[in-house]
């Protein structure tokens, strides 16, 4: 996502052999693969005919465009994320352990959704689609009161659905979760003022797995709802608004530490990998000292969205040229 020029287009390598890794659910970041079209994808022709529409730019706002190549991946990025929760559990901003020992019922509402969504087939989509608008009516019911961490999950949950629901291709599911746009926004910025992440000065790892785990997820949930935002906002419009909401924001980029699945693991990756504090989405120093295997899905989507295809691909052919020094 910029407000400037796009990356200027090179002869890449492809990074194939970088992405073996299975843990890995991003797309390649191969140019080839994402400008070629698929059946189960809504990003087409009509998907970008609003792309070129710029008069309706506000000079008054940070207006963000992407090049088609750039919305493409972004796109797939956040379409897998209903396919890892149903298979997985999680996803890159879902971590199983904020919510132990019982997850959440907005959560697991989510995951069965993801779950039935995942095997919808012409035989049964009325069927999926009528649960899915059920669990949509009972999440978005008004609540006198919640705690940071029911708030936490209703955000994760209903960016979920609506990630299942506005990249579908079904029209009156996308007109549906358009009417929950605004819903989305108003929890997720009162998630980031109750909480106070977005001033967050640093990571907070040295102060143990648990805490990390929770402030991280909120990090993570509150780009994951802009970032997403920022598409629907761009498929319907070919602009958004929201570039200063994204990179007000910080994260940690060490897959290992969101990988990790105890205190014990947590505490042996902070001692064996490098941690990767992104204040505010400067990446410089990640793509300075960092490796392939230090980024897990976000860290790759927050590099797409502001170096662009060509610009994730420079850094790969970098690192595959440093390591044969």
């Amino acid at each position: 996502m910029n407000s400037g020029s796009q990356s200027s287009e090179h002869d890449q390598m492809s990074p194939q052999e970088i992405f073996a890794d299975p843990e890995l659910l991003v797309p390649q970041l191969d140019v080839t693969d994402l400008v070629e079209l698929s059946l189960d994808t809504i990003v087409d022709d009509s998907f970008f005919m609003a792309f070129d529409n710029r008069g309706l730019a506000n000079t008054y706002l940070e207006v963000g465009v992407m090049d088609r190549e750039r919305i493409r991946y972004c796109v797939r990025c956040l379409k897998s994320y209903p396919i890892s929760l149903a298979h997985t559990g999680k996803t890159t901003f879902i971590h199983p352990r904020n919510y132990q020992p019982t997850m959440p019922q907005a959560l697991q509402d989510a995951v069965s959704a993801s779950s039935l969504y995942c095997n919808k087939n012409e035989l049964n989509e009325n069927v999926i689609w009528e649960i899915i608008t059920s669990k949509v009516t009972q999440l978005t019911e008004r609540r006198p009161s919640w705690s940071v961490a029911e708030h936490l999950a209703f955000v994760q949950a209903l960016i979920i659905f609506q990630i299942i629901r506005l990249f579908d291709g079904d029209i009156k599911q996308r007109s549906d979760a358009e009417q929950q746009e605004e819903l989305l926004t108003s929890w997720t910025d009162s998630l980031a003022i109750r909480t106070g992440v977005v001033s967050s000065p640093s990571s907070t790892v040295d102060r143990g797995w648990e805490y990390w785990v929770f402030e991280e997820a909120l990090r993570r949930t509150i780009i994951v709802s802009r970032t997403a935002q920022s598409m629907f906002a761009i498929q319907r419009q070919g602009f958004c608004t929201m570039v200063g909401a994204v990179t007000d924001m910080s994260f940690t980029a060490q897959r290992k530490l969101w990988a990790a699945p105890s205190a014990a693991h947590f505490l042996k990756a902070c001692k064996e990998t490098r941690n990767f504090w992104v204040d505010k989405m400067h990446l410089d120093g990640l793509m300075e000292n960092g490796t392939v295997d230090d980024l897990d899905e976000l860290a790759w989507l927050m590099l797409v969205t502001y170096k662009g295809i060509d610009g994730a691909n420079e850094w790969i052919n970098f690192l595959i040229k440093k390591s044969h020094l």
